[in-house]
């Protein structure tokens, strides 16, 4: 099956799910419990469908998470690695999906991790913890978030494994969350030679709910040094919309000279119709940061 058949076989009623959770979580702040049993039926549905690049199961020993036959204990979770195409890379990147999605997302996943190895960024989109639709409370949303610290860090040291020196954290929605969440955790982690564990970040349509960390955006931005991109759509959703004032103030709360927030008009919480734009967008802001005199 090529990609464009497999993605209309599953576009349409992945898309209904996920904005119907989308506006679960924004609506009433609060999530579930880790769903495995979803996270095999992706994996399954896109192991063998995947055009570019190749899937992997990365280790992630001792985790729990909650099935339908009960607790269970996954020593793997899927992943997509797609390795730069250029003859020299600029470094790699970690995809952190949205809510209820998987590392082949139409909108936003898909196109950055299949089109930024062209411009020399190796792409790694993983996994992330899903939720059960039977549980609703805010403990609950936080272990979500906890429970993606091991896998972002599993990911980090698979491409370090690769000699990929550079890695840049991408995220989406709910994603961005616990991407902020690692970030703010690992904030004074760094290599041998004293950089940064994470060179830079990039958080698209990014929520906020709650007065602290890891619901709350901002709090966790506080925390933040590295370069920040911060991109949300004219049309986003409106958690998202309300709270840009506040993650740009906790900005510069945190002196962080390379923090840019920038609203793109037209776009809505998926970019739809706009992911080309997308792409040219965060492959010219790493330009920026990285290659800033060519």
């Amino acid at each position: 099956m090529n990609i464009s058949a497999f993605k209309t076989r599953f576009s349409s009623k992945s898309k209904i799910l996920l904005v119907l959770s989308s506006l679960i979580y924004l609506t009433s702040p609060k999530v579930i419990a880790v769903n495995i049993d979803s996270e095999k039926l992706w994996a399954e549905q896109l192991r063998d469908n995947i055009v570019i690049g190749e899937p992997i199961d990365l280790p992630l020993v001792g985790v729990k998470a909650n099935s339908t036959s009960g607790t269970s204990t996954e020593n793997t979770f899927f992943s997509i690695y797609t390795p730069h195409s250029t003859e020299s890379p600029k470094g790699a990147i970690i995809l952190v999906h949205g809510t209820g999605a998987h590392p082949d997302w139409g909108d936003i996943i898909h196109p950055l991790r299949s089109e930024l190895p062209d411009k020399g960024w190796a792409t790694l989109s993983i996994q992330l913890p899903l939720a059960l639709p039977d549980k609703k409370d805010d403990e609950n949303l936080k272990t979500v978030i906890e429970s993606s610290v091991p896998r972002i860090e599993s990911a980090l040291n698979y491409l370090k494994s690769n000699s990929y020196k550079r890695v840049i954290l991408i995220s989406h929605s709910f994603g961005s969350l616990m991407a902020l969440n690692f970030l703010q955790l690992k904030a004074d982690s760094v290599n041998k030679d004293g950089t940064p564990i994470i060179s830079a970040a990039i958080i698209i349509g990014t929520p906020s709910s709650g007065s602290v960390a890891p619901l709350n955006s901002s709090a966790m931005i506080e925390k933040i040094k590295i370069p920040l991109l911060d991109l949300y759509g004219s049309n986003d959703l409106d958690q998202v919309i309300r709270s840009a004032k506040a993650r740009q103030t906790a900005a510069k709360k945190a002196k962080n000279k390379s923090y840019r927030q920038s609203e793109t008009i037209g776009a809505n919480h998926f970019y739809n119709g706009l992911n080309d734009e997308l792409v040219s967008y965060v492959s010219n802001w790493l330009k920026k940061i990285f290659y800033p005199q060519k």
